[in-house]
This record gives structure tokens, C-alpha cells and sequence, in this order.
């Protein structure tokens, strides 16, 4: 829809997107407009139970503090993020959220994310900004599907009605495992004002969306003009096959999660032949690092080349799908051959994220930490980093 919209307009589209969303009281960074692709809610309490149908209340997540003085967050009798285990969460539960550097308690992060969320992005130079659930995150591990989508339903209408009220908050839609249910949900939260559909890179409860049941549900986005954003996060029970169930110690299993589990998110959802069957469907991937997928798309390519009857349901090497559709989202200004990686895509299929305010972000100095890493990358290649790879994708 969106890519039409663009034919169809003579004007420029990106000096249109940053005239509508440019923010007029940056702190720094005013010569860019900039997207922040990864931005995270700390979700209060009321986030899961204000709109939550009464059928349901009775069994409606519950903050909790573990054994250790952790908080946590309960649902169905599990403790989130699990704080032990094959594939731990964290240590410190819901807590050491760092919006500016300091670690926070849970409900001072909370209150803090949502008085401040426009303060913190003038003062990272964020013009606009994605925003994704943070225990959100773990609600596709409710076994119960109806429960799961009704406090995925709830957890929509709060982050549309309360978190993101203004323009330049962009907000992803929660949806259900079941593809029919995720369908309805998208079509019902795109007139909330959603701009985009968040998912877990895993196989969650033997889902594999990747199947042509899932077929639906990326016709529904395209024809919405909706991008999909992947996402991954520690510390589920129900994520089938996951790479950091191999450990029991959390900064292991945190490691290995976030790439590796985005790594084979790729490989599905191009070898199975989504993007072939879906060209118009926009994938963002975030918080996993950047320099992993040139050697991943080298690897596809060289199958595809190795194995052409192997090949079912694609009609180009896997890498001109990732450039015709994908966009990876940078959130470590320091991470080892990062400027190699941008001159591999041609300042291209990058974009800049913050993952505010999880203790592993770039917190409110990613865009600062961007431009002084790099002072000598060439314009159009930080224009393209810092909002057009995003305004593309997104279809702003």
C-alpha cells in the first residue's frame, strides 16, 4: 500500500515523512531525521489487566518477587522472565531497566519510561520511534491460547489508548499463535493506529509460521501496509528447539538467543518462500547485531547455488530477498565490523535502533555514539542508517 502510495505521489516521500514526524525539540542530531526502530515499553501492571476482558481477570498476570527478591511477572503460575533454568531471563527479573545510564527498580523504570518517553528522545536526537513490548514479549508462551489472546487484546488497547498517544510513537501489534486469530487482530489494531506486527523469531509452542497456513496473516500486513518486526527475548519455557535452552546460566543463554535465533528466523522466512510468495512484505530484524548477516546470506546463496533442485518456491538467490525486503537493526554503535557491514549492503538494509531501556542499550547516547564512531561514513549512507532504510520499511 504504502510503496503505491509512493508512485502515485509526485512529491518526495521521505522529505514528507520527516516534515510529519520531525521532532522540534531535539537536544542533538538536528541536521538528521532519525528512526529508532527498537524502542521498548516497561509495561506497569495495568498494561495486562485494564482492558482485559472480565472472563479473564480472575487469571490475569500479577506482578511477583521471587525467592531471590527479583520481580517478576506471573502468568498461568510461571514466574517471567523464568528465572531459572534451561534458557534463564534475567537475574534481576523485571528490574535494572537504564533509560540514562542508572540501573532503575521495576516500578521506578515503568513510571519513568512513560512520563519521559518524549523527553528521552529529544535527548537521544529521536525523531520517531518503534516501540515494542518488554514482558509483552513472553505472552506468546501462554499455553492457553484463548488467555493468550485475550491478554495479548488487552495489552494492544493499552499500548494504543494509553502509551502510544502521539505521532512520533510508533507502536508494533501483539499477536496470537493462531494465524486466523492474528489476522483479526491485526486488521482490529491497524485502525487503532498500529504501524507495525511484532513476532518472536522462535518456534513457539511447535508453531512454525513460516508454513503456508501463516499465508494469511502476510497478505493481511501487505495489504495493510505493514511491516513484520522480529524480536527475541530469554527466558520463556515454550519456545520448541530454542538455542539458548542449551545453557543455564543467563549471560550464555543471552549471547546466543538474540543472533542465532534471528539467524534461523531469516533462513524460514526466506527459504520457505514467504518474501517469494509475499514481495511487498517489509521484515525488520532487531537487537541481534548486524555483522552475522552477510555470512548468512553468503551461506543461503552458496546452498542456492550448491543445490538448485533443493530450491522449492524461490526464484532468486536468498540475499536479493534480504535486499529487496529486509532491513537489520543496528542497536551496538561498538560492535566489531560494523562499518564493514554497512559498506557490504551499499549503505543499504541497515537502520538504527536503541533497544531503550534494557541494560544492554545504547540508552539515550546511540545516535551520539553513531556519529563519532564513524565520523568519516559518507552522507547518503548515515541518511539511510539513520531513517530512510526505516521510513522504506515501514512505510511512513
Amino acid at each position: 500500500m504504502a510503496q503505491t502510495a509512493r508512485k502515485d505521489k509526485p512529491r518526495d516521500h521521505y522529505k514528507a515523512a520527516e516534515d510529519s514526524y520531525r521532532s522540534g525539540n531535539k537536544k542533538l542530531g538536528q541536521e538528521y531525521f532519525v528512526v529508532d526502530c527498537d524502542r521498548h515499553i516497561i509495561e506497569p501492571p495495568e498494561a495486562f489487566t485494564m482492558y482485559l476482558d472480565k472472563e479473564w481477570q480472575h487469571m490475569a498476570p500479577k506482578p511477583a518477587t521471587d525467592n531471590t527478591g527479583a520481580p517478576r511477572l506471573m502468568v498461568e503460575g510461571r514466574l517471567y522472565q523464568k528465572p531459572a533454568g534451561w534458557g534463564p531471563g534475567r537475574t534481576e527479573g523485571c528490574g535494572d531497566q537504564r533509560p540514562r545510564g542508572e540501573g532503575l527498580s521495576y516500578e521506578r523504570a515503568h513510571k519513568h519510561a512513560f512520563a519521559n518517553r518524549d523527553i528521552d528522545m529529544d535527548l537521544s536526537g529521536i525523531d520517531a520511534a518503534v516501540w515494542i513490548p518488554t514482558l509483552g514479549l513472553f505472552t506468546p508462551d501462554i499455553m492457553n491460547w484463548d488467555f493468550q489472546y485475550a491478554v495479548m487484546r488487552a495489552l494492544n488497547d493499552w499500548t494504543a489508548k494509553v502509551y502510544a498517544t502521539g505521532k512520533r510513537h510508533l507502536w508494533c501489534v501483539t499477536i496470537p499463535l493462531n494465524p486466523e486469530w492474528a489476522v483479526q487482530e491485526i486488521k482490529r489494531c491497524r485502525k487503532l493506529g498500529a504501524t507495525a506486527v511484532w513476532m518472536r523469531p522462535n518456534v513457539m509452542q511447535d508453531v512454525r509460521w513460516w508454513g503456508e497456513d501463516w499465508d494469511p496473516v502476510w497478505k493481511t500486513m501487505t495489504e495493510l501496509g505493514m511491516a513484520l518486526v522480529f524480536h527475541e527475548a530469554t527466558g520463556t519455557y515454550n519456545a520448541s528447539y530454542s538455542t539458548d535452552y542449551k545453557f543455564d546460566r543467563y549471560w550464555l543463554a543471552h549471547v546466543v538467543s538474540h543472533p542465532l535465533e534471528m539467524a534461523s528466523a531469516m533462513c524460514g522466512i526466506i527459504g520457505y518462500g514467504v518474501l517469494e510468495r509475499h514481495p511487498r512484505l517489509q521484515v525488520l530484524f532487531c537487537e541481534a547485531g548486524a555483522t552475522w548477516v552477510p555470512y548468512m546470506l553468503f551461506r543461503l546463496d552458496n546452498h542456492y547455488g550448491a543445490r538448485p533442485k533443493e530450491m522449492t518456491g524461490l526464484g532468486m538467490a536468498p540475499s536479493e530477498y534480504f535486499k529487496r525486503q529486509c532491513v537489520i537493526c543496528s542497536f551496538e554503535p561498538e560492535e566489531a565490523l560494523l562499518r564493514e557491514t554497512m559498506d557490504w549492503f551499499k549503505g543499504k538494509n541497515m537502520a538504527c535502533t536503541s533497544d531503550y531501556p534494557h541494560w544492554d542499550s545504547s540508552g539515550v547516547s546511540g545516535v551520539v555514539r553513531y556519529m563519532n564512531n564513524y565520523p568519516d561514513m559518507d552522507a547518503q549512507s548515515r541518511i539511510n542508517f539513520f531513517s530512510r532504510a526505516a521510513i522504506d520499511a515501514l512505510g511512513l
